[in-house]
């Protein structure tokens, strides 16, 4: 993206750059924590068409509606919410911000919600396992990586599906990473979002 283009698309978005930016756990928290209230709005025009697409995918790749789902990095439960209207109801969130999982247990999609780090190894006990993990707008800079990616991938069931997002450009930071997990690629698809 040209050097003026960029500086235009990050002025019609400075939540982008803010958040992107972090550089503490504690600060990326404390970011979303005040982001809450305006999230659903500010991320509509580009990444509005993402939760439906998701709750699509998963409904061809899993169409069992009791399945136990965790929509890892839940935010305000956009993801949640596109799964309910498919008809899933045993889904569990999972999100940094309190505040943010305070609008997501508003939609009143979720079966449980907890606030804990994508990182901690021990936000559910060791016999939880899920049929699918979603993780949406989770991958990318300054919030989740490697270590997520292989905490999440624990939790899920053999045979379990895991269905997630990654930025183009962080792609290459967490290739290594996907190859090297014991999962099959069973679809991917790229979508132009931030244009």
């Amino acid at each position: 993206m040209p050097e003026e283009q960029a500086k235009d698309f990050l002025e019609a978005r400075p939540w982008l750059s803010g958040i992107c930016d972090t550089q503490s756990t504690e600060e990326l928290k404390n970011k979303y924590d005040g982001w809450a209230k305006t999230y659903d709005r500010d991320v509509r025009k580009d990444w509005s068409f993402m939760p439906g697409n998701i709750a699509r995918t998963l409904s061809q790749l899993l169409p069992q509606k009791e399945s136990v789902i965790l929509d890892a990095g839940a935010g305000t439960g956009l993801v949640g919410e596109a799964l309910a209207q498919k008809e899933y109801s045993n889904i569990t969130a999972v999100d940094l911000s309190e505040k943010m999982l305070a609008i997501a247990k508003e939609r009143e999609v979720y079966k449980a919600l907890h606030q804990s780090n994508l990182e901690d190894s021990q936000m559910f006990s060791n016999s939880v396992t899920f049929d699918a993990i979603i993780a949406a707008g989770v991958f990318a800079y300054a919030h989740a990586g490697v270590k997520v990616l292989n905490n999440l991938f624990c939790f899920l069931k053999e045979e379990g599906i895991f269905l997630l997002t990654i930025r183009e450009d962080y792609r290459p930071q967490m290739q290594t990473a996907l190859e090297g997990l014991p999962w099959t690629l069973v679809s991917e698809e790229h979508f132009p979002i931030y244009i």
